[in-house]
C-alpha cells in the first residue's frame, strides 16, 4: 500500500471583472507589488496591441486560466515557461505561453520560480 500524497495548498486569487488579468499570490506583499504591476503591464500592453487574447478565442466565447510555471533568470527574463495546468483549450493555453515567455526586464523582486494564473475573461 502506498502512502497517500496531498497536493499542496494554494489560495484562490481574487476575482475581478476586468478582461486580461494576472494575478499571482506572492510569498510577501512587498515583493507582489512590484514584479506582479510589471507583469500586468506588459501583458497589458500586448492586448492593447493585440497580441494577448487570440480573435478566433474572442469570436468563439472562450474564456479560462491557464496555471503555467515560469523560471525567471537574475536578468529579469522569463528562461522558461510550461503548462501546469490548462485552461481547458489549447488556443488559450498557447496564448498564455506566448504572453509570460515575452516578459523582459522583470524588477529584482521577482521570484526566480513561479506558478502564473493567466485570466482569459470577456468583458
Amino acid at each position: 500500500m502506498m502512502p497517500e500524497q496531498t497536493a499542496p495548498q494554494q489560495s484562490a486569487p481574487p476575482k475581478k471583472s476586468s478582461k486580461p488579468q494576472i494575478i499571482q499570490p506572492g510569498p510577501a506583499p512587498t515583493r507582489i507589488s512590484n514584479w506582479q504591476d510589471e507583469v500586468k503591464r506588459q501583458i497589458k500592453k500586448l492586448d492593447e496591441r493585440g497580441l494577448f487574447y487570440p480573435a478566433e478565442a474572442i469570436a468563439q466565447g472562450l474564456e479560462g486560466e491557464t496555471l503555467v510555471l515560469l523560471i525567471i533568470n537574475e536578468n529579469g527574463e522569463v528562461s522558461a515557461a510550461r503548462i501546469e495546468q490548462g485552461s481547458g483549450y489549447r488556443i488559450l493555453d498557447e496564448a498564455a505561453l506566448r504572453a509570460v515567455r515575452s516578459l523582459r526586464s522583470l524588477p529584482a523582486s521577482a521570484p526566480r520560480e513561479t506558478l502564473l494564473p493567466v485570466r482569459f475573461r470577456l468583458k
